[in-house]
């Protein structure tokens, strides 16, 4: 037995993985382990405030999470950049993979903007499933 990690942020696209990583968990025997991770911008007057606000939603997320997983997967919420958290978290678990949506960017922009799937992709030493959310 498994795990498989989830990152999610209520996108259609992270609402696709995590459907697959419920699906595949389930065939494979694999427990799910939903994550969402964001940072906090140390500039600026009301950093506390949004720090709050920060948490405040990845509840909300984590929630969401567990509505379409089901009560059997666990959540968690990190303060680090997402695809340094996935990969923290994968490490940590010994996961098989890590399971992320996409948007479905063009690659030249997914480069240019640095999309979680691709940092990911180029970053973990575990296998990364990507899967696109509906269009």
């Amino acid at each position: 037995m498994g795990t498989l990690v989830v990152g999610y942020d209520r996108t259609d696209g992270a609402r696709a993985a995590l459907r697959e990583a419920v699906a595949l968990g389930g065939e494979l025997g694999d427990s799910i382990v939903v994550v969402f991770a964001y940072t906090v911008g140390r500039l600026g007057g009301e950093v506390s405030d949004y720090a709050a606000a920060l948490h405040d939603h990845a509840r909300e997320v984590l929630d969401d999470a567990r509505s379409v997983g089901g009560e059997g997967v666990d959540v968690g919420e990190l303060e680090r950049p997402p695809a340094q958290a996935l990969i923290e978290v994968a490490d940590e678990r010994d996961a098989r993979m890590i399971v992320v949506g996409s948007h479905g960017e063009t690659p030249l922009k997914s480069v240019l903007l640095g999309s979680t799937p691709t940092k990911l992709l180029h970053l973990s030493l575990r296998p990364v499933l990507v899967v696109r959310g509906p269009d």
